[in-house]
């Protein structure tokens, strides 16, 4: 006769939750309850403004736009604070602390609708509740019709408190050509910009007492990008795509497009993240956003190699095997910049970890100490010409004389 396993319901029902459970529930609720209040005094503080007649006037800030064979990608906020002024070398630190704090203290503005319009096709969509948009506009005609870099429009439709000219604002949108021989995504923080991200007090102190000129970039990082850029050749217009995926708030994104122009970096769309308070935003947009914007990038130029730029303090390295493992073979290579090449630290035993787990994908992770490394291995792997180099290593020498003072 056969036997019955008969289930314990006693047991069942008696059983505690697990602790990791419990916090993650706690932790979820709490979020959920936070979001909601602060939902509650935005739209509180939107009422008494508008009552005081200080509501201000809409505006759009907008971010880089990108084509893809189909479809004109565009993005911004709709926010009503003045535009910030220009930041100089000689900005005193409360002065930058003033711009950083009109930075987050934005007065985000939704519902608004925007018009966006690309070669006479337009289309339409609505600022979300934090002030945030995106539009997809239909696109039919070849990139390599168009330059690198071309506007598109977009306006403020339907709303009385702003007047035409006040509504009206151009994007830049980067078409990327069948021509493209790759793609790079580059992180940004301690990649290609100098921030300490792994010391929180140095961190907090560029962030809140400086500015975009007063921030450093990495060794050689412009001219390797350039060439990086323009597939190698002296003249001409841009050919390869570039584009910036970091853990840092939208709030930042006039500082880093600044920082891009004021050190002659080659310009691309930077993709941030929102600084909520909500389960989507406070958890998952950390840097595993970053991952997804990867991940959505590739998906967007399916036909298109990437080459993957981070660094090895953060969590860049973990991201990038697993695009690997997801992407194998279109991922041509890794770059990890080593944040101590002095010393063989944790981080560089955590890059070596997952620099396997992304060889077993046929991955290549390399972890570099300088542009003039990654150069080498990039001329190498046919990523860049020989005759280059030498241009890439005096650059990043002459930046490297340039912040120890000797030029």
């Amino acid at each position: 006769m056969g036997t019955f396993n008969v289930p314990d319901h006693n047991k069942a029902f008696m059983s505690e939750p697990k602790p990791e459970s419990f916090q993650a529930d706690l932790r979820s609720w709490l979020t959920r309850t936070a979001s909601s209040a602060d939902d509650v005094a935005d739209m509180a503080i939107r009422r008494i403004r508008k009552r005081w007649g200080r509501s201000g006037v809409p505006q759009i800030q907008t971010y880089t736009g990108f084509a893809t064979a189909d479809t004109i990608h565009l993005r911004g906020r709709v926010l009503s604070n003045p535009p910030l002024d220009p930041d100089f070398h000689n900005d005193r630190w409360w002065q930058n602390l003033t711009h950083t704090w009109r930075r987050f203290a934005s007065d985000e503005v939704p519902g608004v609708t925007i018009e966006g319009s690309f070669a006479g096709v337009t289309g339409q969509t609505i600022s979300d509740s934090e002030g945030y948009f995106e539009l997809d506009i239909p696109h039919t005609a070849d990139n390599s019709e168009f330059a690198f870099w071309m506007p598109a429009q977009l306006a403020i439709v339907d709303d009385d408190r702003v007047s035409p000219l006040e509504s009206f604002s151009v994007c830049d949108v980067m078409h990327v050509s069948s021509e493209a021989k790759y793609a790079v995504v580059s992180d940004v923080d301690d990649t290609i910009l100098r921030t300490g991200a792994t010391d929180i007090g140095t961190m907090a102190k560029l962030t809140f007492f400086g500015n975009a000129r007063t921030r450093a970039p990495l060794e050689g990082v412009a001219s390797l990008y350039e060439w990086m850029q323009h597939d190698g050749k002296r003249f001409g217009s841009p050919v390869n795509p570039i584009f910036y995926v970091s853990s840092s708030p939208w709030n930042l994104y006039d500082l880093l497009e600044d920082f891009l122009e004021l050190n002659a970096i080659p310009k691309g769309p930077l993709f941030l993240r929102d600084l909520g308070i909500d389960d989507d935003k406070f958890i998952k947009q950390g840097h595993d956003r970053k991952l997804e914007q990867t991940r959505r990038l590739m998906n967007a130029f399916p036909n298109l190699p990437f080459v993957l730029v981070g660094d090895s303090g953060q969590e860049d390295a973990r991201l990038y095997a697993t695009a690997a493992e997801e992407f194998g073979p279109r991922i041509p290579a890794i770059f990890i910049r080593d944040i101590d090449p002095e010393t063989m630290s944790d981080h560089d035993e955590k890059v070596g970890r997952y620099a396997k787990q992304s060889a077993v994908a046929g991955v290549p992770m390399h972890l570099v100490k300088d542009s003039i490394e990654v150069s080498v291995i990039a001329e190498r792997l046919g990523l860049l010409s020989k005759d280059i180099l030498p241009a890439i290593e005096e650059a990043t020498r002459r930046d490297h004389d340039r912040k120890s003072g000797l030029l």
